[in-house]
């Protein structure tokens, strides 16, 4: 069991680390000038990873496989929809304010909040698509040898996970979403693994009240 001391340590450590990345966003901005915030203008890979967790080439690579150009397209935005995609990691990556995201981008902060939506909207209509849970023998394959020698029945590793949120006002929905685990409204959801540490399967929230096994008897048709 954690203490109150390490918690407390473990929240000045995400503090901290926010503040730097903040610092670090207001050197970029400083530094590129009228020249605007945009992936062209990142000038190394470092600077790259600590905005979007992907080198400049793993940048282009993702953008074109995932193919969304035209799909950003449809929103009829001022900015091209590279940068869009751009802010969308960057967002994604730093959890960065939309106030402080208007300021590189000049942008309003409630542009932002509808690029973020509307890229977010795009790649799950385009990711949901993709069947992620493998095939009996795609574990097997993969599984690690120790792993197989004592268990190589097993398909899958699951554990639920919680995510906070902003209090609802409705005290039906306040009743739904409270999480007496976490002691705070959440939404829960189910997360799969091979045994080689891969991710398989992520299901879809629930209101934090639902127990561990609820949610299980759920989803359990997906592991059939």
């Amino acid at each position: 069991m954690h203490s109150v001391s390490s918690q407390t340590e473990t929240f000045t450590d995400v503090s901290d680390r926010m503040t730097k990345l903040k610092d670090e966003l207001k050197e970029l901005q400083d530094s590129f000038g009228k020249k605007g915030f945009i992936p062209e203008n990142i000038s190394n890979d470092t600077q790259m990873k600590a905005l979007t967790s992907f080198t400049k080439e793993r940048f282009s690579c993702v953008y074109s496989f995932l193919n969304v150009e035209e799909d950003l397209q449809t929103g009829n935005f001022c900015k091209r929809p590279v940068d869009i995609f751009f802010l969308f990691l960057v967002k994604l990556r730093t959890g960065i304010s939309n106030e402080f995201l208007s300021v590189l981008f000049e942008i309003s902060d409630s542009t932002v909040s509808r690029y973020f939506t509307f890229v977010m909207t795009v790649l799950y209509e385009k990711l949901k698509l993709l069947h992620i849970f493998p095939s009996k023998s795609k574990v097997v394959e993969s599984m690690p040898r120790q792993f197989y020698s004592e268990n190589r029945d097993c398909r899958v590793i699951v554990d639920c996970t919680e995510f906070p949120i902003q209090k609802p006002n409705s005290p039906a929905e306040q009743q739904m979403t409270f999480s007496f685990y976490k002691n705070t409204n959440t939404l829960k959801g189910m997360i799969g693994i091979m045994p080689s540490g891969t991710i398989s399967f992520i299901s879809p929230l629930y209101c934090g009240s639902i127990s561990d096994k609820e949610l299980f008897i759920k989803r359990y048709q997906m592991y059939k």
